[in-house]
């Protein structure tokens, strides 16, 4: 079986479980980040005091990144929804990039046609500002787009394996 062909049916069905059941699928993506999360922390603390005495700087670097994994996976697994936490951040970052961006082709854009698709970057950074505050307060909705996103990934996956057959 090709593994295009594989991936489509895989993402399909995971797309249905996140349409279908948003609330267990944003969950379950919270424990298994929360699991992860705090399983680097404690390999990174391990390596930190492994190179104790070669590395002081990075020993130290290692322990505060384990920690802070740690804590972040004790939040992801008992408090925040993951899912959510990081749609709603990569929203906050791609409004920042597209604001930055629009702001700085408005002030050192030299032609009309740069300046007005500046003035629309710029637009676009302040509806993805939204995003991010929707995507933080209704997680479930987060859920339900991821789902349906995985359900068009696969729908392509299979329209290429079938293209290449």
């Amino acid at each position: 079986m090709d593994y295009r062909k594989l991936l489509g049916i895989l993402f399909i069905i995971l797309g249905f479980i996140f349409t279908f059941y948003p609330v267990y699928s944003a969950e379950a993506v919270s424990w298994i980040a929360g699991i992860c999360l705090i399983a680097f922390g404690f390999a990174s603390i391990i390596d930190g005091f492994s190179v104790w005495s070669r590395m002081a700087h990075v020993t130290a670097l290692n322990i505060l990144l384990g920690i802070c994994a740690i804590l972040f996976g004790i939040l992801f697994i008992y408090k925040i929804d993951a899912l959510s936490f990081l749609v709603a951040y990569q929203f906050y970052l791609i409004a920042f990039i597209l604001i930055f961006i629009g702001i700085s082709g408005i002030v050192y854009g030299f032609e009309t046609i740069s300046k007005a698709a500046s003035v629309l970057i710029l637009i676009l950074g302040i509806i993805s500002v939204f995003f991010a505050v929707y995507a933080i307060a209704e997680p479930l909705y987060t859920a339900i787009i991821v789902g349906i996103c995985l359900i068009m990934y696969g729908i392509t996956f299979l329209a290429s394996n079938i293209m290449d057959n």
